[in-house]
């Protein structure tokens, strides 16, 4: 209880010391939903206006303030965080049709609620507006950043589907894809942030290895919260990765070292309620959960070292801590 109370304060003060910023891009994503035909108005206010954590985008300031212990530009800068988070509402619109997911943050999905047509051509609305936003950006690291995240959020959807039901998934094909389908947008958003505080090409790479830990341990915990371990207010229903014949780390982590035949067959049947709790109940007997969370911390701690390369400030230390919290998160 007392690193979850740490890891809320941490976000808290986070957000205090970035909430300029915040309420600009915010703004401008509003904006865009105002903006919109008609016919997308509505839907594409749903998305953009659903309460979410903007992690990304604190970690994007919190970087371009760590320099100097400021921002300079306020509009240059909520320009490529909306970019980026646009960019990740639209994965998500598209990932909620692909999984066939009812709820997002709480709310019913742009799928559930307006169906498969509309969400797919409301996401592709939202990709193409992603990229409005840097349009004049003079510092073409930047578009390059985010044509990475583009092309690595479909590549690792791509993989996923393939990879779906396998109970022979590999630990390193299980890191393709968080390595694509959620690091690569933390990867820019650390070399954004970066770049736009004026750091060096050398630091600019360092920031994006930065960005790499912190995904891939941030897609470790949302592994294991799917299974209800440690989670509080998901916003998705428990087991749904599961019930997709998502094989993940706790799992993956259970076939290397257990018998599969038992495993293999309640997972097939993971839409049973009865059968996920016993996989859960296997999963911790197995200590898998822990091991789990023991590569996560790894992960951070790596992202943690990478810190030490920036100039001591009030900022790093909260970057610091952010971190050293994250794998305690519950949502």
């Amino acid at each position: 209880m007392i690193f979850t109370n740490k890891y809320q304060s941490v976000i808290k003060e986070a957000r205090n010391l970035v909430q300029p910023v915040l309420d600009l891009s915010s703004e401008m994503m509003r904006e865009v939903a105002l903006n919109s035909p008609a016919g997308l108005r509505g839907r594409i206010t749903q998305t953009v206006e659903r309460p979410g954590k903007r992690l990304r985008s604190i970690l994007l300031f919190l970087l371009a303030k760590s320099k100097n212990n400021e921002i300079n530009d306020l509009s240059r800068v909520a320009k490529v965080a909306v970019s980026i988070e646009m960019l990740h509402l639209a994965s998500l619109v598209h990932d909620d049709i692909i999984d066939g997911s009812e709820f997002r943050r709480g709310l019913n999905s742009i799928h559930s609620s307006f169906g498969n047509k509309i969400a797919v051509l409301a996401g592709d609305y939202i990709l193409a507006q992603s990229m409005i936003f840097v349009l004049e950006e003079k510092d073409h690291r930047i578009l390059q950043a985010l044509a990475y995240s583009a092309s690595s959020l479909a590549a690792g959807a791509i993989l996923e589907i393939d990879l779906t039901g396998n109970m022979n998934i590999s630990f390193e094909e299980y890191m393709q894809i968080i390595e694509g389908k959620t690091a690569s947008l933390l990867v820019t958003c650390a070399k954004c942030g970066a770049i736009l505080a004026n750091y060096d090409d050398k630091m600019v790479e360092d920031c994006g290895k930065l960005g790499l830990h912190f995904g891939i341990a941030f897609q470790i915990i949302d592994d294991i919260l799917d299974y209800g371990i440690g989670a509080e207010s998901l916003g998705k229903k428990k087991f749904e990765d599961l019930q997709n014949g998502l094989i993940t780390l706790p799992l993956i982590l259970y076939f290397q070292k257990n018998p599969k035949e038992e495993m293999e067959q309640l997972v097939k049947n993971a839409t049973d309620s009865n059968s996920a709790k016993l996989i859960v109940k296997k999963l911790k007997s197995a200590d898998c959960f822990n091991e789990a969370k023991t590569i996560a911390q790894s992960h951070l701690s790596q992202a943690t070292e990478i810190l030490q390369k920036l100039p001591p400030s009030h900022v790093n230390n909260l970057l610091k801590n952010f971190f050293e919290t994250m794998v305690e998160r519950k949502n």
